[in-house]
């Protein structure tokens, strides 16, 4: 949206508490800052870094501070608003008078409200009351009249129309006369006139050269003229955060996507990108320069910004996800925990993992069960029985330890029932049972990981289920549409895969063998002189994952001479990316659904305010034709994005196996495949990630990417085989 960066003028981070725009405050060259902890704050900054004397003063105020305000209340004052309190101070932060609230407070403007000589204060409260105080006294307390009070909103008191302007819950802006609010003796007072917005108002700010509001909505930002009509109205593209007038034709509005946006007469006029959500904001002067920006974000981040010329960077920080070493990450907690013990004065406690906690997982039984199982149909059947294997995971200690948080890790097509589990005391042995079951997804790995956690350190082991859990034999097959073939040295195919026992003797043979996964089948066939293999399969999955079994098993007696089956592999990133853009088309038409179906139920609702409403059968009738073409995009986007899921987990599969021919082809080690797999590791945007990545790999350089189809990252795949054919 942007092309600029705001520049830093000074900035500090307050504290870690929990802040909005209502509790910054700017007096010329002062910042004041409240939180919800309770706590002000009073800075003067200077151009360049934060200094520790920038900081005046710092006080604790006991209760939440809900808002700040400074004016001339009798001299000039500070006011702040806590739940049960308005307390005045000096600007030396000098109790002048406190005030005991009988509501619960919310928030409050001033004023010199009935064109008097000194300010006011007004405090809505939670409950639709409005409670007038000078600093030595209350004046009035008002009960507003709608029934639509239980959320206040914010609230400004207007010199000019000597008013109130503020939002009920019903999305309607009132105006309340002060003169009217006075002469009330136990009545609910009456608005001069209303307007239904038919959004939740976030700040109302007045113009009064100009006799206008403008009042910015979840959505919308309003113009409204002092009679209470709109005079314009601007959808906004952004989530809006806060607006602050710098003039009478100039607007700057904050938004939630870190940017912060200038309008002149409502046109955009400049855009900028801000390091953080502007939640406050106002203006002030600092070393005798004028209108600098000063931003608060609810975290604690103040800054005084200004708007620079500075180009964003658009290059990416290129960053591979390395797989975490839980035993690096154990030395350096325990490290830090013996240090905070030092510190404290407390005994160090001495970790040892291996001889206080250990870990043994046992395959009990490994059978197709007769037990009930929800949409069996998704593991895999022997005779329309689910294959299931018990697991006992036998968790014993020494020591005690408490609170023991163990997780198990594994592969996304591996179900495994409770498969995170805390154990409050352990001394001694304790025995974990759960199932596992191999879904329709052909898995990558069977290895399943065990991780610890507790106060005094982590533990992590890992176990691998039996092959006999995701396939099984079944009479041979021979023709198939996908083959790999891979060279052996005089390896034989039942003693590689002795695990898999036969169902019947019949099955045996020596050149040829066929298992049955959960979805498809894949074959193993041997030439006569038992040196070369044959893998075959009606998809790429399955023999990705025999291929795999294969490398571990039997590394150094597997190579592979023929070229990558790159063709096979694109066709799938192309079914991939095709559907990536289907889907995400989907979602835009399912947006643009859902904003006609609210403006139908916005209009059928102004129709029923009208005093005379015209008949709504037709509005009624076209609701419900959209309801039902709601409902059906809905279902359709669901469709494309389980097929989406499915395909993402076979592009997994292929990278898995094109990885795993290039090490058996090129002089790969270990330490480089690892590096490999890390480039196409990618969630989202997977076409443009791994493009970045191998990018980056080959030549050091991440360029922009804005991919229309997919022959760039073919190009780049192809690039990265030659090189490693090369090395």
């Amino acid at each position: 949206m942007s092309l600029f960066n705001t520049k830093q003028f000074w900035g500090t981070r307050v504290g870690p508490e929990e802040f909005d725009e209502q509790h910054l405050f700017v007096d010329n060259s002062i910042i004041y800052v409240g939180s919800y902890s309770g706590n002000l704050r009073i800075y003067q900054p200077q151009r360049g870094d934060y200094k520790p004397t920038h900081l005046k003063q710092e006080i604790n105020l006991q209760d939440p501070i809900l808002q700040i305000l400074i004016g001339y209340f009798g001299n000039k004052s500070l006011c702040v608003l806590f739940p049960k309190r308005v307390v005045f101070y000096t600007l030396d932060m000098e109790i002048l008078k406190e005030h005991k609230l009988q509501r619960n407070g919310f928030n409050m403007c001033s004023g010199q409200f009935g064109q008097g000589r000194k300010d006011l204060i007004c405090i809505q409260s939670c409950d639709a009351c409005l409670m007038i105080y000078e600093q030595e006294q209350l004046l009035h307390i008002c009960q507003l009249s709608t029934e639509y009070f239980p959320l206040p909103g914010p609230i400004i008191y207007s010199q000019q129309l000597d008013s109130f302007i503020l939002q009920n819950s019903c999305y309607e802006l009132e105006c309340y006369k002060y003169a009217n609010l006075c002469t009330l003796q136990k009545k609910r007072a009456q608005p001069n006139w209303t307007l239904n917005l038919g959004e939740q108002a976030q700040k109302i700010i007045e113009i009064s050269s100009q006799n206008i509001f403008y009042v910015i909505c979840e959505q919308m930002l309003f113009q409204v003229q002092q009679s209470g009509i709109i005079f314009h109205q601007k959808r906004l593209d952004y989530p809006p955060a806060s607006i602050l007038v710098t003039d009478i034709h100039t607007l700057i509005i904050t938004s939630f996507t870190h940017h912060l946006m200038i309008y002149k007469d409502l046109n955009l006029v400049w855009a900028a990108k801000t390091d953080h959500v502007c939640h406050g904001i106002s203006i002030g002067k600092f070393d005798d320069i004028d209108k600098l920006l000063v931003v608060l974000n609810d975290e604690g981040y103040l800054q005084v910004i200004f708007l620079g010329t500075e180009q964003i960077s658009i290059q990416k920080q290129f960053q591979i996800e390395q797989q975490h070493s839980y035993q690096q990450l154990n030395e350096l907690y325990t490290g830090t925990l013996q240090q905070i013990q030092l510190k404290e004065g407390n005994p160090v406690i001495e970790q040892n993992e291996k001889s206080s906690l250990q870990i043994n997982a046992e395959i009990i039984k490994l059978a197709p069960t007769r037990d009930y199982i929800e949409d069996k149909e998704n593991y895999l059947q022997v005779e329309s029985l689910v294959i299931q294997c018990l697991v006992y995971l036998n968790i014993t200690s020494k020591q005690l330890i408490e609170n023991l948080q163990v997780q198990l890790v594994y592969d996304e097509s591996i179900f495994i029932t409770n498969p995170r589990f805390e154990i409050n005391v352990l001394q001694g042995t304790i025995i974990h049972e759960f199932n596992v079951y191999s879904t329709k997804n052909c898995p990558i790995d069977r290895v399943v990981k065990v991780l610890c956690n507790h106060k005094n350190g982590c533990y992590q082991t890992e176990f691998t289920l039996p092959l006999s859990l995701f396939c099984y034999m079944i009479q041979p097959e021979k023709i198939a549409k996908y083959r790999i073939t891979v060279n052996v040295n005089n390896l034989s195919i039942y003693n590689t895969f002795k695990d898999i026992k036969p169902i019947d003797s019949s099955l045996l043979n020596q050149s040829l063998m066929t298992l049955q996964m959960t979805n498809s089948t894949v074959s193993i066939l041997a030439n006569k002189q038992n040196d070369r293999w044959r893998l075959q399969s009606d998809n790429f999955e399955a023999i990705s994952f025999l291929l795999h079994e294969l490398v571990v098993r039997e590394r150094e007696n597997v190579k592979y001479t023929e070229d990558v089956p790159l063709k096979d592999i694109f066709g799938v990133i192309d079914e991939h990316f095709t559907l990536k853009l289907s889907l995400k088309e989907y979602e835009k038409d399912l947006e643009q659904k859902a904003t006609e179906f609210r403006a139908i139920q916005k209009k059928i609702l102004q129709r029923f305010k009208e005093n005379n409403p015209a008949s709504v059968e037709s509005m009624n009738s076209l609701l419900e034709l959209c309801f039902q073409q709601f409902i059906q995009l809905m279902d359709n986007t669901q469709k494309c994005q389980n097929i989406f899921k499915q395909l993402q987990h076979n592009l997994q599969c292929m990278i898995h196996l094109m990885l795993l021919l290039c090490y058996l082809r090129f002089k790969i080690t270990q330490e480089q495949l690892e590096e490999l797999r890390r480039l196409f590791y990618c969630d989202k945007d997977w076409e443009e990630e791994v493009f970045i990545n191998i990018n980056y790999y080959l030549k050091g350089q991440i360029p922009d990417v804005v991919h229309e189809n997919t022959q760039k990252i073919k190009k780049i795949i192809t690039m990265l085989i030659d090189k490693l054919s090369k090395q």
